[in-house]
């Protein structure tokens, strides 16, 4: 089992139309997400106005989204729009759309291209979770897991025995994980967000 932990210093920052963006991964690690010849990619947006802004146009790319802090209006046009709330919804669509957003906030992004399937969701409470499992839109496994630590901190103990403290702003990625791996999960005032990546 391969475990790196990416803290919030060394996340590369950037600017989008609407404010920052911190990325934390990106796979293969000589991909650029400005060239879009990524297979997955985790990062961190913070919209600095309460205007409308619009999302960067990623097409061939689903993306997942959970907001962190602050309540966010997001149109999808001509498909649905939605309120989004601190570790509430999770929004899950087509890069290509034409979208945007209203609200200062700070949110999450899971990006996978064609090919590549992914998953989010949020841990809210202490327990005990297990990694990998089979990937609902193939036949394959998650092959890989990543917890970020949005509020507090989280300790995080493995089935290998290995344990690790993720505070504010830190990304815990899994990779290379045996069957049956387990972690067990306890939160200190904080909330995590769980992705999961079938990425062969």
């Amino acid at each position: 089992m391969k475990i790196t932990v990416i803290n919030e210093a060394a996340a590369s920052t950037s600017v989008w139309s609407g404010g920052t963006s911190r990325q934390y991964y990106i796979f293969p690690p000589s991909a650029s997400y400005g060239e879009r010849n990524f297979a997955f990619r985790m990062s961190l947006a913070t919209s600095s106005s309460e205007a409308e802004a619009p999302y960067s146009n990623l097409e061939n790319i689903t993306r997942h989204l959970v907001m962190l802090d602050g309540a966010a209006h997001v149109v999808h046009k001509g498909h649905y729009e939605l309120d989004m709330h601190p570790y509430a919804e999770i929004d899950v669509f087509d890069g290509g759309w034409e979208s945007s957003g209203t609200g200062k906030v700070t949110d999450f992004n899971l990006m996978v291209a064609k090919g590549v399937h992914g998953r989010m969701s949020v841990i809210a409470e202490d327990k005990t979770v297990d990694l990998g499992g089979g990937c609902e839109q193939c036949s394959k496994r998650y092959n890989r897991t990543a917890f970020f630590c949005g509020s507090g901190s989280a300790s995080l103990v493995f089935s290998t025995g290995e344990t690790f403290r993720l505070d504010k702003g830190a990304l815990l990625l899994v990779e290379e994980m045996p069957d049956a791996s387990r972690v067990a999960v306890g939160l200190s005032e904080a909330k995590l967000v769980r992705m999961d990546v079938c990425c062969h």
